[in-house]
């Protein structure tokens, strides 16, 4: 087959004028459309983001290219200059907001959280923040961060500040024009096809840090960078193409959001559609009357895109506002209404208080543009750092009490019962949610491929050496064990991992895309080689009851498929004589019942409770021991939970963080008990 050279190519050559009309559009609708999902989506991600990135990066490289190109100098310093200058001071002023909605209305367990994420958010490095601490872009929800939406801000930011960099470079070390161009565009295009692959590659093994993951993001920016590059070197989309290469473009872009959940798959391959989508726009712009021209030129929509960063800014946090006040996990389509108008006069608000000092700052000399933005960020980061610097600080001056906690409840410490009463209870709120410890040596995350095994107590000398494993309930017991391994100067090896148990490695996950299951059945089979080794004396092991192991195989209930499962991994002990120590799962409570804590009459009165046998779950513990010769289940219970109800709090001491997992501050009142338990079953 040949190919006929009169055929004309679907990309030719064509004058381009200095600006591009349909950005402001494009820009508009992505945008908005990241909005409207937020309020309307039921936690969908749209592809917005995507392509908000993609003309991001399409903007700078486009200005970039042509100095390079030309000769001409970068202008670094002015650029900086002038992108902080219109992005700190709006955002800047939700920054503020978000600092006293947290203390007035915000959740207050959160609010230590949030302040470090103010901070974050104002420095440009809140997509770090979000990855450090672990937290998934999610639906709108109470307990979600009301700043998770300024993840993509500081991508972009860090992109604006970095990129610059690499054009000076070549530009001081090349200095051949020619070669110059050809150094920048082939080394932009080098790095967007490594970041596309390392994009791919983490989304399927860590989807959670990888949608936040900068280094991931960076084809988005980078492939706006090489259409530019066409549109410099003047490969556009052929004229007769033009209008349906532009009506599929923007179609590409809209239904993204309904064709995958972004929340889970970008920036991996599928967010090609939605940044293949922009780049279709792009390259088919000024395609005449039958494009989408006229419609992403217009007025409405060259107004939406004027206000369309304020709209993103403030949506969010608002969002987040009512569902907390109303105590709902999800908004009502009134209720979206609302927010949505509260956005756009909260935006409108912003461009008036800003008018004055922006107008001051871009009518000067860069120093003036640098000046407003710095002070931007200072105003923001500010009162949120010295905020969460008073919170740590009254936070240590709180002691716990010998009676404190567990001891409150022994029956053979009756002097410890009425320990806490009227006082109030410790962790503060304000910490509640960063109560955990904190051994990220010992605990895998998604994306971790092997297990995180970490030595507590000596590492020679030692009595007896214990093999310590389990999930996110495990992990919650640590620094008790840390304490345990000390006394009685055993070593404790300590393995947990996030949300995957200690079962048969052939057990279905309880959640997750494939990658993780298949990283927590790696895990599992690398604990049952640790537990065969024969290094051991005992084997010590706890896990969350709050799931089940479904489905169960024909003939089997539920129940007996979880034991099952539970007793195929304690199988793999050297023998016998090592025994299996099983501690049986802390209470568990609705997470909506952390506000009953904020009522501290109603703690005195003990009604923030449910009763024990709700509070209890089963774990398929209890049932494995009695089938495993030499097993023993350790139940602290009696010292965790009154004989009829489940408080949570417990002599003066917060029991959950969330409803699922143990503060470290009461795991560590339980230290006594368990250090009990045992140095009896193993001697």
């Amino acid at each position: 087959m040949t190919i006929d050279a009169r055929v004309a190519p679907p990309l030719r050559r064509r004058r381009t004028s200095v600006r591009i009309g349909e950005i402001d559009g494009l820009r508009g609708i992505a945008l908005t459309l990241v909005v409207v999902f937020h309020l309307f989506g039921n936690g969908r991600v749209s592809g917005g983001v995507d392509v908000f990135l993609t003309v991001s990066g399409f903007l700078l490289i486009l200005s970039l290219g042509r100095a390079v190109g030309a000769g001409r100098p970068l202008g670094i310093l002015q650029r900086w200059a002038r992108t902080f200058a219109r992005l700190a001071p709006p955002a800047a002023l939700v920054l503020v907001a978000v600092t006293f909605l947290a203390f007035m209305v915000y959740s207050p367990w959160l609010r230590a959280q949030n302040l470090v994420e103010v901070v974050s958010a104002a420095l440009y490095v809140e997509n770090w923040q979000l990855i450090t601490s672990q937290l998934s872009y999610g639906a709108a929800g109470p307990a979600t961060s009301p700043l998770q939406h300024f993840w993509s801000l500081s991508v972009q930011a860090q992109f604006f500040l970095v990129f610059p960099l690499l054009p000076a470079l070549i530009v001081v070390t090349v200095h051949s024009r020619g070669m110059r161009e050809r150094a920048f565009w082939a080394l932009l295009m080098i790095a967007t096809m490594a970041s596309f692959a390392y994009a791919w590659r983490e989304n399927g093994a860590d989807p959670q840090s990888a949608y936040f993951d900068s280094f991931a993001r960076f084809w988005e920016l980078g492939i706006g960078g090489l259409v530019a590059g066409l549109v410099l070197a003047r490969r556009v989309v052929a004229a007769v193409l033009r209008p349906l290469a532009g009506w599929v473009g923007l179609a590409m872009v809209v239904v993204s959001g309904f064709v995958f959940d972004g929340g889970s798959m970008y920036p991996g391959p599928a967010a090609l559609l939605p940044v293949g989508g922009a780049v279709l726009v792009i390259l088919s712009a000024s395609g005449g009357p039958a494009s989408p021209t006229a419609l992403l030129t217009s007025r409405p929509l060259r107004r939406l895109d004027g206000i369309s960063y304020g709209l993103y800014l403030w949506h969010w946090p608002l969002l987040i506002l009512v569902l907390t006040v109303t105590d709902s996990d999800a908004i009502s389509w009134f209720g979206a209404v609302i927010v949505l108008a509260a956005s756009v006069g909260a935006t409108m608000l912003t461009r008036v208080l800003l008018r004055a000092p922006t107008v001051w700052a871009t009518r000067g000399r860069a120093i003036r543009s640098l000046a407003i933005a710095l002070i931007a960020i200072v105003v923001a980061a500010a009162p949120a750092a010295g905020a969460h610097a008073a919170i740590l600080a009254n936070s240590s001056a709180h002691t716990v009490g010998t009676c404190a906690g567990a001891p409150s409840l022994d029956s053979d410490r009756p002097e410890c019962a009425a320990e806490g009463a009227g006082a109030s209870p410790i962790p503060s709120l304000d910490l509640l949610s960063e109560d955990t410890p904190d051994r990220p040596d010992c605990y895998a995350r998604w994306g971790d491929a092997e297990a995180k095994v970490c030595a507590l107590g000596p590492t020679s000398g030692f009595d007896k050496r214990l093999l310590v494993v389990g999930d996110s309930h495990n992990h919650a017991l640590s620094d008790a064990y840390a304490e345990i391994a000390d006394s009685l100067g055993w070593r404790f090896d300590l393995a947990s991992r996030a949300g995957c148990q200690w079962v048969s490695s052939a057990a279905p996950d309880r959640s997750g895309p494939e990658s993780v299951q298949v990283e927590c059945a790696d895990w599992r089979s690398e604990i049952d080689e640790i537990a065969a080794s024969g290094d051991y004396d005992a084997i010590l092991t706890t896990a969350s009851s709050n799931s089940w192991f479904r489905p169960a195989p024909e003939g089997m209930s539920v129940k007996e498929f979880h034991t099952e499962l539970i007793l195929e991994a304690w199988r793999h002990r050297a023998s016998d004589d090592v025994p299996i120590l099983a501690i049986r799962d802390n209470p568990i409570f609705p997470s909506e019942m952390l506000d009953c804590l904020l009522d501290g009459d109603a703690v005195e009165r003990g009604e923030c409770s449910i009763p024990r046998d709700e509070a209890i779950r089963e774990s398929g513990f209890p049932e494995a021991v009695a089938l495993m010769p030499n097993a023993h289940l350790i139940d602290l219970m009696d010292v965790e939970c009154a004989p009829v109800r489940c408080d949570m709090v417990v002599g003066g001491v917060i029991v959950t963080r969330d409803g699922q997992h143990l503060t470290r501050t009461f795991a560590q009142t339980l230290r006594p008990y368990l250090e009990r338990e045992i140095s009896r079953l193993v001697e």
